[in-house]
């Protein structure tokens, strides 16, 4: 899976990068069933200029079959990095099950 990751108005932090790198490591295990040069997942975490304690992820994950995108906020990085992720873990489970009944429609 191909992996892209910045961060605007947010100070650079091999914290912030390895909190997601985690994150998408567990993303990876629930794309198996896709070829690993045809997905890619692009991260934003954007600090709000107005607001001192919300900051926003977003993740864009481009699949074969399927864009699936997500935006959350948090009042931290990882808060909204996790809150992200969970939604998209969510989003997928979701596309992987219409799949599974396309398939099954088609067979019949």
């Amino acid at each position: 899976m191909n992996i892209t990751f910045t961060m605007s108005h947010v100070e650079e932090d091999p914290a912030i990068k390895e909190c997601f790198d985690q994150k998408a490591a567990k993303v990876a295990k629930h794309l198996k069933r896709f070829k690993d040069d045809l997905t890619s997942l692009h991260g934003v975490l954007d600090k709000n200029p107005h607001k001192k304690d919300e900051f926003f992820a977003s993740l864009s994950l481009f699949l074969p079959s399927a864009a699936i995108h997500c935006r959350e906020c948090g009042k931290d990085y990882c808060a909204a990095i996790n809150a992200a992720f969970l939604d998209l873990a969510r989003q997928i489970e979701k596309h992987k099950a219409k799949l599974t009944r396309e398939k099954r429609r088609q067979e019949r």
